[in-house]
């Protein structure tokens, strides 16, 4: 179902080996958000001093574009680091950190520092660019979404309806077919067309539909731009779904 997972799960943004960044839960204003980060991703200071470790990895953290920079030490469940044989979160040494985000935030930017005794530094930071979290969950809220067989031809229409708020632009949806072996891994691209003009509550209403399948059943997520970031709402990783006769208007389910 077109529906947000996880919603009342503690909002955790894990690190990966391999370079992504998951989002699991809502990120939200005036929530604390567990950050979990694979150690392998800055794995050059690895310093000792009389046989005891001394170097560590602290996350820097803001909460507006010009806001105030904090920093933390992120620590280790398992002391010592684990060599890792895969890139799966969790297996190998993961480091943490918790941040309380305040009610006043507009979004999370963060990025990393490793450093110890040999006095080098070295950094994760998207090439300078910097980890930008947008509160996704207060960015859009998805009014309608159904599949609907065409009345003339044999497809289906994946029509979708969104409401935003008014700095987002770009929106699309990236969906596959489920039950269509053909197209199931084939993600397509639906770009959504604003409103001239916005609702009552003063956001933009966005709308679309594309051509599928009869029965289609359709996973999507969204990506959206703000402020030149992109940011995408994968739905804790599970995406959402419709087909056929699901509930066509979700704002309820949404919010």
């Amino acid at each position: 179902m077109a529906r947000r997972l996880f919603r009342n799960d503690r909002p955790t943004i894990t690190f990966t080996k391999d370079f992504r960044q998951l989002v699991h839960g809502n990120l939200e204003p005036g929530k604390p958000a567990m950050i979990v980060y694979d150690a392998e991703r800055l794995p050059n200071e690895r310093s000792t001093d009389g046989g005891q470790k001394a170097w560590a990895i602290q996350a820097f953290y803001k909460f507006t574009e010009q806001g105030e920079v904090h920093t933390t030490d992120l620590w280790s469940e398992t002391g010592e680091i684990l060599t890792k044989v895969s890139d799966e979160p969790g297996e190998g040494t993961m480091m943490l950190c918790s941040i309380d985000l305040p009610v006043d935030a507009d979004h999370l930017t963060l990025w990393f520092l490793n450093i110890g005794k040999s006095g080098a530094q070295f950094w994760d930071s998207n090439f300078g660019r910097n980890y930008i979290f947008r509160f996704v969950a207060n960015d859009f809220h998805i009014t309608s979404v159904r599949v609907d067989r065409d009345t003339l031809k044999s497809i289906s229409w994946f029509e979708l309806q969104i409401v935003a708020q008014q700095e987002i632009y770009d929106l699309t949806a990236a969906y596959r077919i489920t039950n269509d072996s053909a197209q199931a891994n084939t993600e397509q691209h639906l770009a959504l067309t604003p409103s001239s003009s916005l609702n009552s509550e003063g956001l933009r209403p966005w709308s679309g539909r594309a051509p599928v399948p009869e029965n289609a059943v359709v996973q999507f997520t969204i990506t959206y731009n703000a402020y030149g970031n992109t940011h995408r709402d994968t739905n804790s990783g599970k995406g959402y779904l419709t087909w056929p006769g699901a509930v066509r208007n979700v704002e309820a389910a949404v919010l």
